[in-house]
């Protein structure tokens, strides 16, 4: 089923602050590519270099997602990489 909320564990490849919950890049998995809002990050805030599991929401619409599947998340000269780790059939 398509969903809202997905978990996935990231590492920050490049961003010139912090990154903090509601941070909205666009995350491209797949043939998947939308915006997408930060809502918890098991850290205060996350720089350059940093690991963290991070829960992403879909702004716009749901998604078909795959537990497992590699992602790319990026907004201006921030980017980071990421897996898939957990997906929530309900909104959150």
């Amino acid at each position: 089923a398509a969903v809202w909320d997905f978990e996935a564990e990231i590492v920050v490849l490049y961003h010139s602050t912090t990154i903090q919950s509601n941070y909205q890049p666009v995350v491209h998995c797949g043939t998947v590519r939308q915006s997408c809002a930060i809502v918890l990050v098991d850290r205060e805030v996350l720089r350059t270099g940093d690991k963290a599991r991070v829960k992403f929401r879909f702004m716009y619409k749901p998604e078909y997602l795959k537990v497992g599947t590699k992602l790319i998340f990026r907004e201006g000269r921030t980017k980071g990489l990421g897996t898939i780790i957990n997906t929530f059939a309900t909104r959150t």
